[in-house]
């Protein structure tokens, strides 16, 4: 990637402008932090000590979020209760600015636990016969396969589809469909490879043929440009605590209205009711649309942090676009570096293929290294990636910059030397 490319990207300050008048307009900035040297530093402290390329796995709190968080923590210490109207607002607006994200309905989400618990729901919800089968694929974070593997006992069988060079080929996915198949689940974007499904074609196929077809989006939201009706999903299930920059944690469920129809609430609570106020009529029907799977009160500190995450998006000039964009630049200009200094990348790099995660073996030359040594040098330079089996993975959001890319690549410039010698 040349520094042409670079020169493309959109620029940092701008996507952050609108926010910065929101913010200077809300509230008073301390100027004279000697730390805050960049417009991204205000926003993400993270930046101010840390080069932190580990978002595929916990992303940090923006200031709003992290400000807002302790508005709430403060507020219940010193009131209680008192002011609860107030924070559920936060959550009608996490409600609709997360349908806004995802080109969906506020009545079409629900917020959950996790993503596994939103799979499950999923799982439990739907009539079962055996022989019915399920298609996943290899690499799926666990709780994409356990979701599934839980209905054998009824006889549901699942079929992983193998991975061919750290990629799942689309032919292999629609030859694993069949007859017998009920429901195909796969992740939009690989955590262990970055590798990114081509979901709209798969689902297509699968709604000409009546298969349910949903995506574990937890690698995809706040990093890609996720919209639900173009991928023609039955279900998107998530959390917010990683590309989202929301606090643990809570679930996220999309339904479809169709999907919905043929859904059974097995797990039924005072939450899931028109009236849950109305504590002693148990003969209530359910909440209309998605909020039925609500049974319970929600994670309330983690969906008001979320609707602040939410609002930081939001005011990002260009939006999801852009912060795609972004993204995608940053992870060609590491992949480019990688290759330069002779680091094999797994990650899949055809059209359509790539994503906000880069994953790469250690140096031929270091054979002796594993990942998770690697992971702990850089962690040494304060640099935060993760290791993943075999593989570094990185992932750089859209506030990080190319100069951070470079610091990562020096360390690992200097780490494929080959050891010296020992002396006897």
């Amino acid at each position: 990637m040349s520094k042409n490319t670079i020169a493309s990207l959109p620029d940092l300050d701008d996507m952050l402008h609108s926010l910065l008048l929101i913010e200077e307009g809300e509230h008073e900035f301390a100027s004279d932090d000697e730390d805050i040297q960049e417009l991204r530093q205000l926003f993400f402290p993270v930046t101010r000590h840390t080069v932190y390329l580990n978002h595929a796995s916990s992303g940090p709190l923006p200031a709003p979020v992290a400000r807002t968080l302790h508005e709430y923590t403060d507020d219940n210490s010193n009131f209680g209760g008192i002011h609860a109207g107030r924070w559920r607002e936060y959550c009608s607006g996490a409600h609709r600015r997360l349908a806004s994200l995802l080109h969906a309905r506020p009545d079409q989400l629900a917020f959950t636990a996790s993503t596994g618990d939103s799979l499950m729901l999923i799982a439990q919800g739907l009539n079962w016969q055996a022989g019915d089968t399920i298609v996943v694929a290899e690499g799926e974070f666990p709780c994409n396969v356990y979701s599934w593997l839980n209905l054998q006992e009824l006889g549901v069988q699942v079929q992983i589809v193998p991975a061919r060079e750290h990629r799942i080929a689309l032919e292999d996915v629609l030859a694993h469909i069949t007859g017998r198949t009920r429901l195909v689940s796969l992740s939009l974007v690989g955590f262990s490879s970055g590798f990114r499904h081509d979901i709209q074609t798969i689902a297509a196929y699968c709604r000409q043929r009546g298969i349910i077809c949903g995506i574990d989006a937890m690698q995809a939201l706040g990093a890609l440009d996720v919209d639900v009706q173009q991928l023609g999903v039955d279900f998107l299930a998530s959390a917010v605590h990683k590309w989202l920059l929301a606090p643990h944690t809570s679930g996220i469920l999309y339904v479809t209205d169709a999907l919905l129809a043929r859904l059974q609430p097995r797990r039924r609570g005072w939450f899931s009711v028109e009236e849950p106020m109305d504590f002693f009529n148990y003969q209530q029907p359910l909440k209309a649309g998605a909020a039925r799977f609500e049974h319970s009160s929600p994670n309330e500190l983690a969906v008001v942090g979320l609707d602040a995450a939410l609002g930081v998006f939001e005011c990002i000039d260009g939006g999801m676009p852009a912060i795609e964009q972004r993204i995608l630049g940053l992870t060609s200009y590491a992949i480019a570096g990688l290759e330069r200094l002779g680091y094999p990348v797994v990650s899949p790099q055809g059209e359509g293929e790539r994503s906000g995660i880069v994953c790469f073996l250690p140096h031929p030359q270091r054979q002796d290294l594993t990942a998770q040594q690697m992971a702990d040098v850089l962690m040494a330079h304060n640099i935060f990636v993760a290791a993943r089996g075999a593989a570094i993975r990185i992932s750089p959001h859209f506030y990080n910059v190319p100069g951070e890319i470079d610091t990562f690549l020096d360390v690992l410039e200097e780490l494929k030397q080959p050891p010296a010698p020992s002396e006897e």
